[in-house]
């Protein structure tokens, strides 16, 4: 997807919904608004910590956040997004009860989805629209945000059944996401989503930019931070854990991504310092 190019709405505090392009550090509603969220990955990588647990981020990746949930990102690299921020539907005049089509959290992938090409085509165009209704009357814009919320139901990958190569692609990785710490060997995961390794080399490269084993070794190295940091686990089995048999290989993929090895990312304010990021 492109990178967005309109502006920021926010017309009066009393608005129920709320469109976004800058980034959550940048800017977020006023505290005292009971705002849930939608956002939508346009580009770049990175981690979503949410209420503790970290998730791999990449273009076309959606995701819910409650107004209770504790979130941040870190580590961002080129990191674009799209936010719609909502508040609960009793605040609607329209509307009431959509709360109904949004995940909750209760596993990772009903809160993070993906979006296949056509569907991210399909999910922006109802973001133009929602966006052109920002200074028109609530009832339009109501009508606007509810039509959003039945297409990301229609388009995100844990509704649909499609089994195009792209889909499967989609599968694969929301399978790696899950099991990025076993051993991988690509044949046989090829076999298991009914692709051929040239075509998943292809989509990934093409979509993401990484090969698929370049693309497994940073959802690895992003998934060892945490408890590199927050954990007494000895670093060797911190590499274990996440798929790494060789400890010196590990520290040398880490250092490559990250700048510094993890002994001193660990031991040091360093690791703070890159989170921050």
């Amino acid at each position: 997807m492109n990178k967005p190019i309109f502006q920021d709405y926010f017309v009066s505090d009393q608005q129920n919904v709320i469109i976004t392009s800058r980034l959550p550090q940048d800017y977020s509603p006023k505290t005292q608004f009971n705002y849930s969220k939608i956002t939508l990955i346009t580009g770049g990588i990175g981690l979503h910590i949410i209420n503790g647990k970290p998730y791999s981020i990449y273009p076309r990746m959606l995701f819910f956040t409650q107004a209770t949930d504790l979130h941040i990102y870190e580590h961002a690299q080129d990191l674009s997004l799209i936010n719609i921020y909502y508040q609960p539907s009793e605040h609607f005049f329209l509307i009431k009860g959509f709360e109904s089509l949004i995940p909750k959290q209760f596993a990772s992938f009903h809160i993070h989805r993906f979006l296949d090409k056509n569907s991210a085509l399909l999910i922006r165009g109802s973001l133009d629209k929602l966006i052109a209704s920002q200074h028109k009357g609530s009832i339009e814009q109501e009508s606007l945000f509810l039509r959003l919320l039945v297409d990301l139901r229609y388009c995100s990958y844990f509704y649909d059944e499609n089994n195009t190569n792209e889909r499967r692609i989609l599968r694969l990785i929301r399978w790696l996401h899950a099991n990025f710490h076993e051993k991988i060997d690509w044949n046989q995961l090829a076999d298991q989503f009914s692709i051929n390794v040239r075509t998943m080399h292809r989509y990934l490269d093409k979509d993401i930019g990484l090969s698929p084993q370049r693309y497994l070794t940073k959802l690895r190295l992003f998934h060892s931070l945490y408890p590199l940091l927050y954990s007494n686990k000895p670093i060797t089995s911190i590499a274990q854990d996440i798929g790494f048999d060789d400890h010196s290989y590990f520290a040398t993929c880490f250092r490559r991504e990250f700048g510094l090895p993890p002994r001193e990312f660990k031991s040091t304010a360093a690791g703070q310092s890159l989170l921050s990021r």
